[in-house]
Order: C-alpha cells, then structure tokens, then sequence
C-alpha cells in the first residue's frame, strides 16, 4: 500500500491545482466571491477543515488532508475539500473525513469551461480508485430548490456514477423576515422558546469577546465531559475551535457559542457552537444538562442563533439531518432529533449520496 503522501503527491502531478495549505489567503479569495445567497457548506472552511483534520486523525488509521484550489491557465477558479484516509487496510478519497464533496467554482462561468476542469479531475481520481487498495468513492451532494443539480452531480451521472442513498436536511431560510421564519417554527417549539425566555439568560461569546474565550471555552469543556460522561476528543480539537472564533474574519466567515444559564443560581445548563462561512451556518457541537430535558433547554439556543446569523447576514442555517422511519438507518432517537430540528426548519432538502465505481465509470471528452 503507497503512502497517503505519495498518493497526493502524484495526484497533484495530473492536476492544475495547489494546495489550501500554501496558499490559504487565494482560498479565502475565491470563498469570499461567492455571492452571500448561495449556499456554501462549512466543510469549505478552512479552520473547520484544520479541525476535522485533527479529529479525524484519532479516528482512522491514518489521514491526510489535501484540500486544493483549483487553477485553469494559471489562475485559480474554484476550491475543493479533498482528504485521504485509512479505513480498515482501505484507502478513502473524502472530504473532511466523510463523503467526498463537489469543487465550488468561483471564476468560471461558462459550463464547458466547468466540465473541462471536472473532466480532469475525475480523470485523476478514477485512475487512483482502479488500484486494489482504494475503496468505491461515495460523493455527498446537497440539492437546493433554487439551484437544482450541479454541473458536477451531472457529469458523474452522465459518466455511470449511480445514486445510493438519499438522506434529508434541515435548514432555515434566514433572508426571511422574523416574522415570517417565527410563523414556520413548529407551535411547540415556539411555546418552548417563550418559556426558555423566562428561566434562562441568553450569552453569546465571540470574537468581540476575546477576553471572555478561554475562560468560556473551559467552562464549555467541563459541561460537555459531564454530560457525556468521558473525554470525547482531543484538547487541540476544542482548542482550534476557541481560535476560529479569536480569529473571526469577514472573508472565512465567524464563529460564536451561546451560553444558557439559570435566571436564578446563574448555573450553566446548556452550550452550543455554531460555525459559519460568510453564506451559510451551522449547529455544529452542544451539550445539554440532561437534569432539564423536561424543560425547553436547547430551543431558545436555536431561536437566539438564528436571529444572531440572520443579523450577520447569513441566509442558510444548516440544522441537521432529519431521518425518517421508512430511512435506511432509522433508529427511534435519530428520528426524534430529527423531529426537533425539523421544528426550527423553513425547507427539507435532499443529500444525494451517489456511488463513483471506477468499474462503471467512463469519462467521455465532451
């Protein structure tokens, strides 16, 4: 079996691209050019693929991250998280440490143009997924009402890549007024929301309040061991956390946590991080006193989030997945938590999880 090193090494030679790791300030160029309509996953920002990097790290055999921005006639056109790893004696292309995700092309606006560089590049990564030590590459693609499928999520089906799954997402549309994202909650979650109003203080901790980070982020650390009940992950991952939010910045995006704590004794009972590019955000780590249950500890979180995003001018708010009964996983607690983001969501769109065999695969020249 090669080296992950090698294999990206050699992988860069078929390509015109340079990795996020050199040349950082071009990726948050091109992150920075898309308009703030559109949606962008987090997994296109680099202080969260600096920390997937270092979780996963403690997950896989081994892992490499070779996230690259993508150049045609010398100048860059678009980003792509792109990651190896080890996977039980299999080697995975991925992203972030899960399902290989689509490049996001931020300086080509002709289609032909677009196919040429996909071309390429899918060219490159069936050639690697031929050899015996590669697994099948899963690809993971959000669909939104607005844009439809994307020239990539074509190109693979046009070339035999075939659909395997079908998962659904949660999200808010918050270019809406207040009123009108208040009016989608579900009635419970609004009820919820009112009366966390009157038994919880609200806190936001971010990068205006640097003073406050280290402090808080302790604070964050000791709740999530208590309620998990063990050390989940590393110190260094819940470290590049605090930073990110320290290093908040127009082009990357921000990052912030919300504080809830009893009215009364001022105890903290509930923390959540929230991660955004400058167009889209997401829930992204919580923990919850599991003694309060019985009351409304996370929907004021997520009401009190929402209004912050939309005020930073976030339109999408990513909530989570939401899995159904009929769901090929469809345990009864994954249902319910999907019940509950649902309850603060104003769309359901599809994740098409699509199946790259390099046995199925023929890449055509047009």
């Amino acid at each position: 079996m090669k080296n992950l090193d090698v294999i990206a090494q050699e992988f860069f030679e078929n390509i015109e691209a340079k990795r996020l790791n050199d040349c950082e300030e071009v990726w948050l160029s091109c992150l920075n050019s898309i308009p703030s309509d559109k949606y962008v996953s987090i997994f296109y920002k680099p202080s969260f693929i600096l920390y997937q990097a270092e979780y996963f790290s403690d997950v896989y055999d081994a892992y490499k991250d070779i996230s690259m921005i993508l150049y045609r006639g010398g100048r860059p056109v678009g980003i792509w998280p792109v990651c190896l790893y080890i996977k039980n004696g299999r080697i995975h292309f991925g992203s972030l440490g899960g399902p290989l995700i689509e490049p996001i092309f931020t300086d080509l606006n002709k289609d032909e143009a677009k196919r040429k560089v996909i071309r390429n590049i899918l060219k490159a990564l069936m050639e690697w997924c031929k050899n015996d030590d590669f697994d099948s590459c899963i690809v993971s693609q959000i669909t939104l009402v607005d844009d439809g499928i994307s020239q990539w999520g074509k190109m693979l089906l046009e070339y035999g890549a075939t659909c395997s799954q079908v998962k659904w997402i949660a999200f808010a549309d918050l270019n809406l007024s207040e009123e009108e994202i208040y009016a989608k909650i579900r009635r419970t979650n609004r009820y919820s929301v009112s009366k966390g109003e009157t038994l919880y203080e609200v806190a936001v901790i971010d990068d205006k309040e640097k003073d406050k980070l280290s402090e808080a982020f302790k604070e964050f650390r000791r709740l999530h061991f208590n309620v998990s009940g063990r050390i989940t992950r590393s110190e260094k991952t819940w470290n590049i956390q605090e930073e990110s939010i320290r290093n908040n910045t127009s082009s990357s995006g921000f990052d912030f946590v919300v504080f809830i704590r009893e009215k009364i004794t001022k105890e903290l009972v509930g923390a959540a991080l929230f991660t955004a590019t400058p167009q889209s955000g997401l829930y992204s780590v919580a923990a919850y006193d599991r003694s309060r249950f019985s009351k409304p500890v996370g929907h004021i979180i997520q009401a009190f989030s929402m209004n912050y995003m939309r005020n930073k001018g976030v339109r999408w708010y990513e909530i989570g997945e939401r899995t159904y009964p009929g769901d090929v996983v469809n345990d009864e607690k994954l249902i319910n938590i999907g019940k509950y983001k649902e309850g603060f969501a104003t769309h359901i769109f599809p994740r098409i999880l699509i199946n790259l065999n390099s046995d199925n695969i023929v890449i055509s020249e047009v």
